[in-house]
């Protein structure tokens, strides 16, 4: 299973248009929201999927707020993995949350003084890595992903 979901030529486009980037993070999350709460998980998928990769080009913009922009990443990677899960693509749930840690432990070199809240989703990240590490040794999954492996860029 791939894990992108929007092609190069719109991420460019979300990439220079801030406002468009904002619109098309809230509709996917939105829209992957209605299709979990139905149990429609696999529906779901492209949809948080979407929202994750914008949240990540939100968190370069320097004109969104980077305590939200963090919010918005950690909070689509998350319902993004929980989708995956219930179809019991585990490996790929692992995938995005290390993507997602990844991500916000960059942003910590470079704003070392939002470590707090930075760190609460960090928390919250691994706590839930560490729920898909124990499925997947319960499943015999051979392959344990690591944090150098994966990347969202």
């Amino acid at each position: 299973m791939k894990l992108r979901f929007i092609c190069a030529a719109h991420k460019q486009e979300l990439r220079i248009n801030t406002g468009k980037a904002l619109k098309f993070c809230q509709d996917g999350f939105d829209t992957g929201q209605f299709y979990n709460d139905h149990l429609q998980w696999e529906d779901a998928i492209p949809h948080f999927g979407c929202a994750f990769e914008a949240a990540d080009i939100l968190l370069s913009h320097s004109n969104i707020d980077k305590e939200v922009s963090c919010d918005w990443l950690a909070t689509s990677a998350q319902h993004l993995a929980l989708n995956l899960n219930h179809l019991h693509y585990v490996s790929q749930a692992e995938d995005v949350i290390w993507m997602a840690i990844n991500r916000l432990e960059g942003q910590l070199s470079y704003h070392p003084s939002h470590a707090l809240w930075i760190d609460q989703h960090l928390v919250s990240l691994y706590a839930e890595l560490q729920c898909y590490g124990a499925i997947a040794a319960k499943n015999n999954c051979p392959q344990v992903n690591t944090p150098e492996s994966i990347s969202l860029h």
